[in-house]
C-alpha cells in the first residue's frame, strides 16, 4: 500500500493531478480545495495517498494531510458515501468544519456538497458523531479555537442522566431558537456549547432561552460581553 507520494507536480486537472516521482507519473485523483492550494507545475509536493482497487481499476486518491487522508477513509464508513462523495465533502469544507457539522447535526452544511444529499448527510451526522471523537483523539493537529474537542464531549453527553449537568432540553431549545433567527446549526451549537463550559454549575437554573440568548447573539454577532 502507497501511503504518501513526494515528486514534481507534472499536470493539475480539474479534480486530478500528476506527481512525478522518479520518473514514475501518479495520477491522483484531490479536492478542488486542494488544487486551490497548489503552486504550480514544477513544484515538489508531499501528499498522503489512499489507493483502492475496483473490478480492474487501481484508483489513488491525494491528500495533502494526514487528518484529510483519515476523514476520507471515516465518511466512506456510512452506507452510501464512496469515495466520489467523500471527496466532494472535501472539496466543500475542510476537516474542521466537516467535524463541527456532524457534531452538531447540521445537515444542511454536510448537503452543500456537490451530490450529497439531505438522507445521506443526515446519515452521516448521526453515524460518525462518535466516531469523530476517536477521530480528533487519534489526529494531532490544531483544530478549532483548541475548543472543539469539548464541543464534542459536550455533544456525546448531552443526554447522559446527570441532574446536576443534563441541560439537553435547554440546550436544543436555545439552538432552535438561535437557528429561527437565520444563524446555521453548526456556528449556533459551537457558540452555546462554549458558554455551557463557561457556565458554573451554580448558574446552571439560569441556563434558559431569554437569559443566553442575547449572549449567544453578541458572541455570533462578534460583539464582546
Amino acid at each position: 500500500m502507497i501511503a504518501s507520494l513526494n515528486g514534481i507536480l507534472s499536470l493539475i486537472g480539474k479534480s486530478e493531478i500528476v506527481l512525478e516521482v522518479n520518473g514514475v507519473g501518479y495520477l491522483l485523483n484531490v479536492s478542488s480545495k486542494l488544487i486551490a492550494s497548489l503552486d504550480g507545475i514544477g513544484s515538489k509536493l508531499t501528499l498522503f495517498t489512499d489507493m483502492q482497487i475496483k473490478d480492474d481499476k487501481i484508483v489513488m486518491y491525494g491528500f495533502s494531510s494526514y487528518k484529510d487522508q483519515n476523514i476520507f477513509k471515516l465518511l466512506q464508513t456510512v452506507q452510501g458515501v464512496g469515495p466520489r462523495a467523500a471527496l466532494s465533502i472535501l472539496s466543500t469544507l475542510n476537516v474542521e468544519e466537516i467535524i463541527l457539522a456532524i457534531t452538531s447535526a447540521d445537515k444542511a452544511m454536510i448537503s452543500r456538497a456537490d451530490g450529497i444529499g439531505p438522507k445521506v448527510a443526515g446519515r452521516i451526522t448521526t453515524e460518525l458523531v462518535e466516531k469523530v471523537l476517536n477521530f480528533n483523539n487519534s489526529i494531532s493537529n490544531n483544530f478549532i479555537g483548541n475548543n472543539l474537542p469539548n464541543i464534542i464531549e459536550e455533544k456525546l453527553n448531552l443526554n447522559k442522566d446527570d441532574n446536576l449537568t443534563d441541560l439537553s432540553v435547554e440546550v436544543e431549545d436555545i439552538i432552535s431558537a438561535l437557528v429561527n433567527l437565520g444563524y446555521s446549526r453548526s456556528d449556533v451549537f459551537s457558540v452555546v456549547m462554549k458558554i455551557k463550559n463557561d457556565t458554573s454549575l451554580e448558574t446552571y437554573k439560569n441556563f434558559t432561552v431569554s437569559k443566553i440568548v442575547p449572549i449567544a447573539l453578541k458572541r455570533l454577532s462578534g460583539s464582546i460581553e
